[in-house]
C-alpha cells in the first residue's frame, strides 16, 4: 500500500488533516471493501497532493504559469476518481464499487475526461472562478460549513464573509451560464440560447429577484 506524503509545513498538515477524511470516505464509497478503500484513498491522496503542490508553485507541467485548478478538497476528490479509473484499466477493477465500474464505462463519466466544452458546465464554471472565490464557494456551499469556520480556514473576516459569499455565487451563476451558451448545441438550440441571452442581458430587461445558488452533484 502506498505511504502517505509527508507534509511540508504547518499549512500542508492542517491542509491533510482537514482534507484526509473525504478522501477516505469517497474511496470507502468507490471500492468495494474498507481495505481496497484504504489503498484506494492513499494513492489517490499522494496524487492529488503532488498537483496541489505542482500548482501552488506556480510551474504545473513546466509551463510556469499558474493554471486554474478546483478548489482542494474537490481536487482530491477527482484524483480517487481518476485513480479508480486507472485500477479500471490495470485490471484492478474488481476492488471497485460495481456500479462505479459501470459509470466507469458510461457516456457520463467520458464527459468528464473529453474535450473541455463538454464538461458540465458546473466543473467548469468552478475552475473558471478565481482560487480563493472557488475555495469559499466550495466550502460554503457544497461542504457546508457554517460561515465562521470557513472564514477562519481561508483567513477571512467573519464581518463580511456572507456578502463575498454572495458575490461570488453570482459570479459563479455567470459563468455557469456563459459555459452552458459555449457549449457544444444544435443549431435550434443555438438560435433559441442567443436569444433568451441577448433578451436576458438588454437594458430593459427586469432582472430576475437573486436565488440562493445550490451545489451541483458531484459524479459518484
Amino acid at each position: 500500500m502506498p505511504d502517505l506524503p509527508s507534509p511540508q509545513d504547518a499549512s500542508e498538515a492542517a491542509l491533510f488533516s482537514e482534507c484526509w477524511d473525504a478522501v477516505l470516505s469517497y474511496a470507502d464509497l468507490c471500492t468495494a471493501g474498507s481495505s481496497a478503500g484504504a489503498e484506494l484513498a492513499r494513492e489517490a491522496f499522494a496524487e492529488g497532493i503532488r498537483e496541489l503542490r505542482a500548482a501552488e508553485s506556480g510551474s504545473v507541467r513546466g509551463t510556469g504559469r499558474r493554471s486554474s485548478r478546483l478548489p482542494r478538497i474537490p481536487l482530491l476528490l477527482t484524483a480517487v476518481r481518476d485513480t479508480a479509473a486507472a485500477w479500471e484499466k490495470e485490471g484492478k477493477g474488481h476492488k471497485l464499487d460495481p456500479e462505479l465500474r459501470l459509470w466507469l464505462h458510461s457516456d457520463e463519466a467520458a464527459r468528464y475526461t473529453g474535450p473541455p466544452l463538454e464538461r458540465p458546465v458546473a466543473l467548469r464554471g468552478l475552475r473558471d472562478l478565481q482560487q480563493a472565490d472557488a475555495e469559499l464557494l466550495w466550502l460554503a456551499e457544497a461542504e457546508a460549513l457554517p460561515l465562521p469556520l470557513v472564514a477562519r480556514r481561508l483567513g477571512l473576516d467573519p464581518a463580511t464573509t456572507a456578502d463575498e459569499l454572495a458575490q461570488v455565487g453570482r459570479l459563479f451563476r455567470d459563468r455557469c451560464h456563459r459555459n452552458h451558451l459555449d457549449s457544444p448545441m444544435d443549431a435550434e438550440c443555438r438560435s433559441y440560447a442567443r436569444l433568451l441571452d441577448a433578451v436576458t442581458r438588454s437594458p430593459g430587461c427586469t432582472a430576475a429577484p437573486p436565488r440562493t445558488w445550490s451545489a451541483p452533484n458531484w459524479p459518484p
